[in-house]
């Protein structure tokens, strides 16, 4: 009976870290990891499910964030014209062997007060397409990216910061 438990255990322990979503190997920074505090506040608010880190959604977000402050545009589409959801395949979260497969993605650039993860959050939850990304029931995975340029962009001088928000859920077969 002992015998019997202990490899039932070992047998739970071991489907449990193959069906976890890529865990986090990767440090977010502090404003990476205030928004990630945030999104996962509003989607508690709303009785989701919390969003877990993923290494490829973060090194896809923050590849685009870094991409937009150094060549100073604001766009989904990175500056060569690839797609946000290519973006997201190349840096690794494909759609391989999985049975269910879901991206979202929010931008956001801001300078002041207006740069403040708090801010971006908020500006976020206050437009209605992005309030949807943050809130899509079935996402379990999250990459953010965040960066800033010194040279200013836009209309706004000085520091401006840029912040990518990468979505997902992988169900593999």
């Amino acid at each position: 009976m002992k015998r019997s438990i202990i490899v039932i255990l070992i047998a739970v322990v071991c489907s449990l870290s193959l069906a976890a979503p890529a865990l986090a190997t990767i440090t977010l920074s502090s404003y990476e990891k205030q928004v990630l505090t945030l999104v996962n506040k509003q989607r508690a608010k709303h009785g989701l499910a919390r969003l877990w880190v993923n290494t490829q959604l973060v090194k896809a977000a923050r590849t685009h964030s870094t991409e937009m402050a150094q060549k100073k545009y604001f766009s989904h589409s990175s500056a060569n014209g690839e797609t946000w959801s290519s973006r997201i395949i190349r840096h690794g979260y494909t759609r391989t062997g999985c049975s269910y497969w879901k991206v979202g993605e929010n931008i956001y650039y801001g300078s002041g007060l207006y740069s403040s993860p708090v801010a971006v959050v908020k500006a976020w939850m206050a437009s209605k397409p992005h309030r949807a990304v943050i809130l899509t029931k079935v996402y379990r995975n999250i990459g953010i990216g965040a960066a800033k340029t010194d040279s200013g962009y836009a209309k706004c001088d000085g520091t401006v910061w840029f912040f990518t928000l990468d979505l997902g859920r992988r169900i593999t077969q």
